[in-house]
């Protein structure tokens, strides 16, 4: 298996306002509190938690929201090591 395909969503299940838990393909499993990187930015939209529950699995298997914003497979596959660089992108905005 390839990372590409280990990082690809096969179930996820909204738990909170702005958390997600996130079932990948290689049974990997992240439970993502995205209310410290939404808000600003190309994510801004994403506080609206109406807007932020019309999350979908895109044809390569990765959270997508209706105007576009998604975030890399990689970082929500091992989001422990990446929300900090989120964090630090819409702070620099």
């Amino acid at each position: 298996m390839s990372d590409l395909d280990k990082w690809s969503i096969n179930n996820y299940k909204i738990i909170g306002n702005y958390t997600i838990e996130l079932n990948f393909v290689d049974g990997t499993q992240q439970t993502i509190n995205f209310e410290p990187v939404i808000g600003k930015g190309w994510l801004s939209k994403l506080k609206d938690t109406a807007y932020f529950k019309q999350v979908k699995l895109n044809d390569g298997g990765n959270l997508e929201w209706p105007d576009g914003q998604d975030f890399n497979p990689e970082a929500l596959y091992d989001w422990p090591n990446f929300q900090q660089i989120y964090i630090d992108d819409i702070n620099s905005i």
